[in-house]
Parts: C-alpha cells; sequence; structure tokens
C-alpha cells in the first residue's frame, strides 16, 4: 500500500475495512471480486466515527469497528462467506442488536448457514464485550442474503 493510500485511510474513518479485512482471508472468483469492487468504490465518501461499546468488565470499552470486523473475519473464515454489510445497533454505549449480510450462492442452504452465522456472532460478542453487556444484541441477530451476481436482496 502507497503511503497516500495508508494516510488517505487512516484520515477518513469508514466501513472500508470491513471489504479490505475479507477481501485478504481467499481469493474470491471474478463475479465475488466484481461485487466486492463495486461495493468498496463508494465506500470513501461514508464518513461514521466509530462508537465505543461498554464491557461486562469495568473500565474495557470496544470499539464498534473492532466487534464487526471480527465478526466478518471469523464468518469469512468459518462459513466462507463474505460480509457485505454489518451493523451493531443500540443506544449510546450499549448493543441490542446485530445486522448482517451476506453473499449467497445458487446451492446454499440459507437456513443453516443463517444459523451458523447467529452462532458465530454469539461467540464473539461473548469473548469481547461480555455475556451480560450483549445478552440483548445476542437475542436479536439479523442475518439477509444478497445474490451473487444479481445483488439483490434475497427474502
Amino acid at each position: 500500500m502507497n503511503d497516500a493510500k495508508r494516510d488517505d485511510q487512516s484520515a477518513d474513518p469508514t466501513d472500508g475495512w470491513l471489504v479490505d479485512a475479507v477481501r485478504d482471508q481467499q481469493e474470491p472468483d471474478s463475479d465475488v471480486e466484481r461485487l466486492i469492487s463495486s461495493i468498496s468504490s463508494g465506500l470513501g465518501r461514508v464518513r461514521r466515527p466509530a462508537r465505543s461499546l461498554v464491557a461486562d468488565a469495568p473500565g474495557v470499552w470496544v470499539s464498534d469497528r473492532v466487534l464487526k470486523q471480527l465478526i466478518a473475519v471469523r464468518v469469512r473464515r468459518t462459513i466462507g462467506r463474505l460480509v457485505v454489510f454489518a451493523s451493531v445497533d443500540g443506544p449510546d454505549d450499549r448493543v441490542n442488536a446485530v445486522r448482517m449480510g451476506l453473499i449467497a450462492r445458487y446451492a446454499d442452504d440459507l437456513v443453516v448457514l443463517s444459523d451458523q452465522v447467529r452462532d458465530i456472532v454469539d461467540v464473539v460478542l461473548i469473548s469481547t464485550i461480555g455475556t451480560e453487556a450483549s445478552a440483548a444484541a445476542r437475542s436479536d441477530v439479523s442475518v439477509r442474503w444478497q445474490d451473487l451476481y444479481t445483488r439483490e436482496w434475497l427474502d
């Protein structure tokens, strides 16, 4: 990575790290690569400061960006699916829901994969912010799937 690009990324806090984090895990096929390019092309315009989340341990705070990245990487490594959207929702420093968007393939059993994603989110939430701080979010994990070719969200 050249210095100009590195400086631009450090000065421009975006969710582009999400695409970068999973891009390096496995070489995607050409269709997935085109989708990554189309998604990441507009990310430079998205600006949102990171949010600090309270954890079970007193005095410990976890960045929502770190939490989303941990979830995305774990999903990619465990079930081999690209995460195109991750949201850690809740008021202020609390998490009460997690929303995930992933790329589906035609032969996928989306019900089984969705359950696996929920299990992964559960493990990551407990290991990062703790059982108590993540209780509400672990009971409200929504998983949506996007078609690899049409980029339409599946119902």
